[in-house]
């Protein structure tokens, strides 16, 4: 099954929480010009859909999925994937990707919490 992530949409009002519509449930779809952007909309038997763009509300809904963190603002970590946390200097390198991400102050405790319950990490 596939996914994506949307906003819903009820007249002029757009939702600021994300959340998944399935693929299968789309009718049909069409560029609309929202908020001085064009945006694409779809249509649902359950009502009309925005692809949803901002960074903070995908980041949001996806956190909620089993393994997944955020770890500062605009950031986020699926701990199920090979990563290197460096907690004193706040940063988890993705090994993977090669890339690092950092971790908020007020994370690392939930931060060492989280990571008790996954065995892809190493630790510096």
């Amino acid at each position: 099954m596939k996914y994506i992530i949307v906003v819903r949409r009820d007249g002029k009002d757009i939702s600021d929480k994300a959340e998944w519509l399935h693929c299968e449930d789309i009718i049909g779809s069409m560029p609309e010009r929202i908020r001085g952007e064009i945006r694409t909309v779809y249509y649902t038997e359950n009502g009309q859909y925005i692809h949803c763009t901002t960074n903070d509300q995908i980041i949001d809904l996806i956190s909620k999925e089993h393994g997944f963190m955020v770890t500062d603002r605009g950031r986020m970590v699926n701990l199920k994937k090979e990563i290197i946390v460096d907690f004193e200097n706040r940063d988890i390198f993705l090994v993977k990707c090669k890339e690092y991400i950092t971790i908020a102050r007020s994370k690392v405790n939930l931060l060492k919490e989280y990571l008790k319950k996954f065995s892809n990490h190493k630790k510096e």
